[in-house]
């Protein structure tokens, strides 16, 4: 049977289309992205913006007459943080609902770790993914998941993300380093709210802005998922990525090899989340999955 899973994220829709066996992997048809900024300006006004439903509702509507297009003999889509905390998310899902005939789940902050979890860690040998850390840094939330053997022993989601932080500490063109300095703070003290419940052997990262991150390391000239997924950055990776997103303007950063044009305003904030995630993990590297939730609900289907 084909199906089909489209996440509806704070930064931008994600679609993923797959024919699934009972007992063969998922052979992966369509997995596409499309940034579209239904979080934007919401951490001010508690509402998403009427430009920012549009946008993400007829991309996701797009998605759902594609899948349909294909013979998806069932459509599931999700929402985080966005719909989860906007005032007005009743009004998208009322708005999906009309113009394509599916709706929306809004998923908790755990179920959204647990899946992602599950998704991320699908592209990997079990074997080699023992005490784990799971990173997930969206566009208004991270989440954390420890697993001990492949058992997950804590899952959290911290309300903080590449766009919400970007709105709030990098919205101007040049940052200031009294600017870099007070996300950082701000950070230092969400990731001080909770306790690791061991150090974890490895750090999982998956989301735009850690692949991203892995496009640039590698000086990608076309963003190619197989070459992204396993890529290790290393701390002093990270920490040279931060500087020079913080040094560049914004055209500057969009110029920047392996860096998508549309993330160039976000990734540094993104960059800045990750750098404690990892250390908040006990680690000094992370791995990169080009997979996440789409795939970890695509396997609870």
């Amino acid at each position: 049977m084909i199906k089909a899973v489209i996440d509806i994220g704070t930064n931008s829709v994600k679609y993923l289309l797959a024919e699934v066996c009972s007992n063969d992997k998922p052979i992966i048809l369509k997995d596409m992205v499309k940034i579209t900024r239904l979080g934007e300006g919401l951490s001010k006004t508690g509402r998403i913006s009427p430009q920012a439903l549009l946008r993400s509702a007829e991309t996701a509507e797009e998605f759902v007459l594609d899948a349909k297009k294909s013979g998806a003999g069932e459509i599931r889509i999700v929402g985080t943080m966005a719909l989860r905390t906007a005032l007005n998310a009743a009004d998208f899902m009322r708005r999906i609902w009309e113009h394509a005939g599916v709706e929306t789940e809004v998923l908790s902050g755990e179920d959204e770790a647990t899946l992602s979890f599950w998704g991320a860690l699908s592209g990997f040998d079990p074997g080699n993914v023992k005490n784990c850390c799971m990173i997930d840094t969206g566009g208004g939330s991270t989440e954390l998941v420890f697993a001990r053997e492949g058992q997950i022993v804590s899952r959290s989601s911290l309300k903080t993300g590449a766009l919400t932080l970007t709105e709030k500490y990098f919205s101007k063109d040049i940052v200031s380093q009294e600017d870099l300095m007070n996300a950082e703070d701000e950070l230092k003290e969400l990731f001080a709210l909770t306790k690791p419940p061991f150090r974890a052997e490895m750090a999982v990262g998956i989301g735009g802005n850690v692949t991203a991150m892995a496009s640039v390391f590698r000086r990608m000239e076309r963003y190619d998922p197989t070459e992204v997924h396993g890529t290790i950055l290393s701390e002093e990776e990270i920490n040279r990525q931060i500087g020079e997103y913080s040094t560049k303007t914004g055209d500057e950063r969009r110029k920047i090899k392996g860096l998508d044009p549309e993330r160039a305003d976000i990734i540094l904030a993104g960059a800045c989340v990750i750098r404690y995630a990892i250390q908040f993990c006990g680690c000094s590297e992370i791995v990169v999955s080009d997979r996440g939730l789409r795939h970890g609900v695509l396997l609870s289907m």
